[in-house]
């Protein structure tokens, strides 16, 4: 059984009801769009935009009341004292209805699908593999639309008596990079980051009871199956690597960045790398300098505190192809920062 953060029964329920708001819209567009959607991309289009903009307003209105009830209930548990007095202000929630997260209209996140199945076709594509990909594509657009409304009302509902403390909640099944940042604590500023599809929340919460809603990365990741911990870190060999005390953060945020695992061929060998950690304040950096392998490898000329190695991390993967022994396995991913 997947292991949960310790967290107010009001954000439980309220995970659980958001999370079906957003799937039920989410089925229903994908409905319009795969039954109404031909080769003729504006015309069909234009018979299903605005069936399609209905949905998604009615759903940021079934999102915004739902957190605006929630915001109270849930601080009931953890910031009693943000209740004792009326709120500074209250939310508009029309003001959140009709427009995405970076304030565009949403008509115009629902025609972006119409421009990548266009550009799929001009690209060699069929018509029918067009289609499913932008209705991908519009999924998980919606997906996000619908989630940063309701992050959106949360905050300015939680800001609007007095609260400053948030915290990051999980809501499984959660991605490696969700993992080993939940139970973050932000400022009502400041937004964390996330990716698309990514459906973490941020509880409202007082400083002095922050820290009771924290979860330790490695007790959730334990508590997954092999699939699902696969999932999470990105492959088998991480998974592996992680079960041989590998650290989360370091397998996870090898990924972090675009091309930031790559192929190479090393002494004859095809071997994936990374080249994450590798800065002078890097983990993999410290350990890889204590070695001959890099004393021979060396250091990029480019001079500063980000002054990376030239010579490759290697990847958990072929670590596992290279090594020769379980023992030279450990001493493999200790030397390259896997295992702290």
């Amino acid at each position: 059984m997947v292991l949960t953060q310790s967290l107010p029964s009001a954000a439980t329920e309220y995970g659980a009801a958001q999370r079906q708001e957003i799937a039920a819209a989410l089925f229903e567009v994908n409905r319009l769009w795969s039954s109404g959607m031909t080769d003729d991309f504006d015309g069909s289009f234009r018979a299903i935009d605005r069936e399609l903009i209905a949905v998604l307003d009615l759903a940021q209105r079934r999102v915004v009341a739902g957190a605006v009830e929630y915001v109270p209930e849930v601080l009931a548990e953890t910031n009693p004292a943000a209740l004792r007095a009326a709120p500074d202000y209250r939310l508009w929630a029309e003001s959140l209805v009709g427009t995405t997260g970076s304030g565009l209209a949403t008509d115009s996140l629902v025609y972006e699908p119409v421009i990548h199945a266009k550009v799929a076709v001009a690209q060699g594509q069929s018509t029918a593999a067009a289609l499913e990909s932008a209705r991908r594509w519009l999924g998980t657009a919606a997906g996000t639309l619908l989630s940063d409304t309701g992050r959106t009302a949360e905050r300015v509902t939680a800001s609007g008596r007095g609260v400053t403390t948030f915290v990051r909640m999980l809501q499984p099944p959660s991605c490696g990079r969700c993992v080993i940042l939940a139970g973050r604590r932000t400022r009502r500023e400041t937004a964390f980051q996330r990716h698309p599809g990514c459906d973490c929340r941020n509880i409202p919460s007082a400083e002095s009871v922050a820290d009771d809603l924290t979860v330790n990365p490695r007790e959730y990741l334990d508590s997954l199956d092999d699939k699902a911990l696969r999932k999470a870190l990105g492959s088998q060999s991480n998974a592996r690597a992680y079960r041989d005390g590998a650290d989360p953060a370091q397998l996870v945020n090898a990924y972090r960045k675009s091309g930031g695992v790559r192929p190479a061929q090393v002494y004859g060998r095809n071997v994936k790398y990374t080249t994450e950690g590798t800065t002078r304040r890097g983990l993999a950096n410290w350990r890889m300098r204590q070695a001959e392998y890099i004393r021979s490898g060396g250091e990029s000329k480019n001079g500063g505190r980000y002054r990376a190695l030239r010579a490759p991390r290697l990847m958990p993967e072929s670590i596992y192809q290279i090594a020769e022994s379980a023992q030279d396995t450990q001493r493999l991913l200790r030397l390259y920062g896997w295992v702290l």
